[in-house]
């Protein structure tokens, strides 16, 4: 979020907020993660699962996206290190919504080591 705040800062300053407005105009992800609550209320829960992780990772997939974006649209040209970096934060913080929101929504799923 800190890393989301100051992109969006600096984006916003080196005037490329158009940019990232376009970016989250994108019709792409809205139409996936409509998909995925559709699925969501469609598809019959297992037992054990509280509500559908599907209904979860379509309400985390366009906050990480947007956070993604602004903390992305922050310099026009990033060192290869810290593009690789940021790629790494912003992978590891989709990895890490899914494994909460599984463990949240579907604890009797989550292998016992990691509980």
């Amino acid at each position: 979020m800190v890393a989301a705040a100051a992109g969006g800062r600096r984006a916003i300053a080196g005037g490329r907020g158009g940019h990232v407005a376009a970016r989250l105009k994108s019709p792409t992800l809205y139409l996936f993660t409509g998909y995925l609550l559709v699925a969501a209320f469609v598809t019959p829960r297992a037992q054990g699962e509280s509500s559908s992780p599907l209904l979860w990772l379509g309400v985390l997939l366009p906050i990480a996206y947007a956070l993604a974006t602004l903390s992305a649209a922050g310099s026009e040209r990033r060192a290869p290190l810290a593009a690789a970096a940021l790629g790494v934060l912003h992978g590891g913080a989709v990895i890490a919504g899914a494994a909460v929101v599984l463990a949240l929504a579907s604890p009797a799923f989550v292998p016992a080591w990691l509980r």
